[in-house]
């Protein structure tokens, strides 16, 4: 990750914490420096330390809270569609490792996008009666990782009622 910090004199930087860099040269001024790898992990440690050429440190600066997450969601379907269904908002629900913003792709909407850690119920919008097999739904957390796309099952809506008539008398 990015940060920058203001020093009121040039000097060299030192670093505590889980953090490290190989910036090591601050100028008087806005520093912009970038952290050394980073696992994925939350970091509350990181310090920065500035000593001028006379061999004076200044007060150790914390650095914000910050999250790395480099993974994305993992999803997958916990109760697909019934099939055939004669719901034309039919339910389903998924599970995804992280919350975050769900997309929809397909012929499949929904008014629900957010998704939580866990099983997420959602209703599709309102479908016509037809077959569909091209419903897919993907999850971006909160730093911007898009999951795999889930496909949903194939399933039908059917709101025809048989018709019966007499053949004989």
């Amino acid at each position: 990750p990015s940060y920058a910090f203001s020093s009121n004199e040039a000097g060299t930087i030192s670093y505590g914490g889980s953090c490290s860099s190989g910036t090591t040269s601050a100028s008087s001024g806005t520093n912009s420096i970038s952290f050394s790898t980073l696992s994925d992990a939350s970091y509350s440690n990181c310090t920065i330390t500035v000593t001028d050429s006379a061999g004076n440190a200044s007060t150790a600066l914390s650095v914000n809270t910050f999250v790395v997450d480099t993974t994305a969601p993992s999803l997958s379907q916990v109760t697909a569609v019934t099939t055939p269904t004669k719901t034309t908002t039919p339910s389903y629900a998924f599970s995804s490792n992280e919350a975050g913003t769900i997309s929809y792709g397909g012929s499949c909407s929904s008014g629900t996008t957010s998704a939580s850690s866990g099983t997420n119920s959602i209703s599709f919008s309102t479908l016509s009666e037809a077959s569909y097999s091209n419903c897919t739904i993907n999850v971006t957390d909160n730093a911007s990782n898009i999951s795999s796309t889930l496909p949903v099952s194939s399933f039908t809506i059917d709101t025809t009622a048989s018709t019966v008539t007499s053949v004989s008398s």
